[in-house]
């Protein structure tokens, strides 16, 4: 695995961090592979931890391309700067895309609460769009979130807002019949996001377009993976049944990028490895190395 760092000029918060996978190694037949942008939560106030590389590092586990975000907050969001930087990453990784062996046309973001608002932008407005979407509780009509009104103050800059400046981010009513795909997630329980994700189920179903969506029983907002690697100590958000959604998550990239072939052939490199070395006749089945 090769890691990556890289900075967006003019904007000293924003960072793109990546975890470049060794492909030598095919992910199927292919050794191009999908990759996965994660855009962490934090109400545009702070990109949290706990969603950021334990995501990032679980879509690496399953075989993909992984990359975090980590956009401008608190006052340094002003102007929706957070839309021109998740466009930048993901122009920055199409650009990459041969040297790093990516699909060009493979990339999905991923974003929580805030960053799940931000992906859906990404996938509306922005000017390098992803290929797919996984949205986990995103805040995506930010007008009607309980609290919120900080939110829309952060990202226009301005102490007050107004009805007009609300509706530029109420991302469900601006989804359009050239979407990308959609990959949903949210819980009952979710006291802050429950009611954004009816809205944009609705508005894609309207469309015709591909989704899909997820809605678990018990949780509070914020449960990243669901799981220990995420927890940060906390049982608050241990949950095993919201932990399915990645897995749930992969199996539909799968689909939207293209099943994984496999063909009935022997992967191992033991009979070249001999013959450099002088032996010519190897007994046994060649397929039985490892």
């Amino acid at each position: 695995m090769n890691m990556i760092h890289l900075n967006l000029p003019g904007h000293p918060e924003a960072t793109l961090e990546g975890y470049i996978l060794d492909c030598e190694i095919a992910l199927g037949q292919e050794k191009q592979r999908p990759a996965v942008l994660v855009c962490p939560g934090g109400g545009y106030l702070y990109c949290s931890p706990r969603e950021g590389e334990p995501v990032a590092l679980s879509y690496a586990a399953r075989g993909f391309h992984a990359f975090i975000l980590r956009y401008s907050t608190g006052k340094n969001a002003a102007g929706f700067s957070p839309l021109e930087e998740v466009s930048w990453a993901i122009g920055c990784i199409r650009e990459h895309a041969g040297e790093w062996n990516i699909h060009p046309e493979k990339i999905a973001v991923c974003g929580f609460s805030a960053g799940g608002h931000l992906a859906l932008a990404a996938g509306l407005l922005a000017e390098q769009k992803p290929n797919a979407m996984i949205l986990g509780y995103p805040a995506t009509c930010c007008p009607n979130i309980p609290g919120a009104d900080f939110m829309l103050k952060l990202l226009e800059g301005r102490e007050a807002v107004t009805d007009e400046d609300a509706k530029k981010y109420d991302l469900p009513s601006q989804v359009t019949e050239t979407a990308p795909p959609m990959f949903l997630v949210a819980t009952g329980e979710d006291a802050l996001t429950r009611f954004c994700a009816i809205p944009l189920m609705n508005a894609y179903s309207d469309l015709g377009l591909k989704f899909e969506f997820h809605l678990f029983q018990h949780g509070p907002h914020g449960y990243s993976l669901g799981n220990e690697v995420s927890a940060d100590g906390s049982t608050q958000v241990l949950n095993s049944a919201f932990a399915q959604w990645q897995e749930l998550s992969v199996q539909w990239l799968h689909k939207i990028f293209g099943e994984l072939t496999f063909t009935d052939k022997s992967t191992s490199k033991m009979a070249m490895y001999l013959k450099e070395l002088g032996y010519q006749e190897v007994s046994g089945n060649q397929g039985d190395f490892a």
